[in-house]
């Protein structure tokens, strides 16, 4: 088993290298963790199967993304909640550039990055829920499969990110909106195209699916402990 797990592991390495590196010339890899968990977060042993990824990931992108390339989004999400450690070491390049201060510079113009994302988030979270939750808002944030609006304006922009409806002529936000009221006019506006947008309960993260996969996908969520609404 540990044969085959390290073939593995060499094989997805050679893949990705096949790719070319990213540009780190002008980065600085610093760790403010003094000590990574050593366990790995549990999946099958609290109720969480991979079968849920394949189920949601298909329903955010099957109008985008080929069968192939879904198949590789939910390789890559798996990994991350299974084995964060692993999944920093063979998807290094996809691990750094999905994080959200990724490029930013510091007050000093510095860009000072921690080397082990994934496992560094799975290290400050509480318990599993709450880094599977991180971990399935980064990566599908990165596939442009959810997004995030606080406020009436950012909802707006926020859907020129999202694949699905980067291309829809959506009505503009009053200026007495917020953020659910706006999603309001917005579901109006997608139900005509057959689909809806929903809001992570307290999180604003949203996403877009068709109407008749609502409930199943809200039913998905929910085993991850994040509560989808329609606001």
């Amino acid at each position: 088993m540990k044969k085959r797990l390290l073939l593995l592991l060499i094989l997805l390495v050679a893949f990705s290298l096949s790719y070319g590196q990213m540009d780190y010339s002008e980065v600085q890899f610093r760790s403010f963790i003094y000590k990574y968990k050593e366990e790995q977060p549990r999946t099958s042993e609290i109720g969480i199967e991979k079968e849920f990824l394949e189920e949601i990931i298909y329903l955010l992108g099957k109008d985008i993304y080929t069968r192939q390339e879904l198949e590789e989004i939910v390789y890559k999400t798996w990994l991350a909640m299974e084995n964060p450690k692993v999944f920093d070491y063979v998807y290094k390049d996809f691990s750094v550039s999905s994080n959200k201060n990724w490029g930013s510079e510091n007050a000093n113009g510095e860009i000072v990055l921690e080397p082990n994302p994934y496992l560094t988030d799975w290290t400050v979270s509480d318990d599993e829920y709450p880094y599977f939750q991180l971990a399935l808002n980064k990566i599908l944030e990165h596939f442009q499969l959810m997004t995030y609006g606080d406020d009436a304006e950012s909802v707006a922009s926020s859907f020129n990110n999202l694949l699905i409806t980067r291309e829809f002529e959506l009505t503009e936000p009053r200026d007495d909106d917020w953020a659910y009221s706006y999603l309001e006019t917005i579901n109006q506006d997608l139900a005509q195209q057959g689909l809806v947008a929903l809001v992570t309960k307290g999180y604003y993260n949203i996403v877009v699916c068709d109407l008749e996969s609502k409930e199943k996908l809200t039913d998905l969520f929910e085993k991850f402990k994040w509560e989808l609404v329609q606001p």
